[in-house]
């Protein structure tokens, strides 16, 4: 797990889309989401719902979530 993918996740869940995130922190979208799914891998879990309105945390999100505002 790198920093830079705990921030790449509470940006997107903080704007609600990997396309927001993407636009605000200056990285394309497919390189955003690809980091949360390294992410993902990583932990073996889901962490974040998908959808077309948008993403959303998963149960264990919200506790990655919480950790990763804690430690950035």
């Amino acid at each position: 797990m790198k920093l830079r993918q705990l921030e790449l996740f509470v940006r997107s869940v903080e704007a609600g889309s990997f396309t927001s995130a993407a636009d605000a922190l200056h990285i394309s979208q497919p390189a955003l989401g690809q980091q949360i799914q390294e992410l993902e891998a990583e932990f073996g879990l889901t962490l974040l719902h998908r959808g077309a309105r948008g993403v959303t945390p998963t149960g264990a999100g919200e506790v990655l979530l919480a950790h990763a505002r804690d430690i950035l």
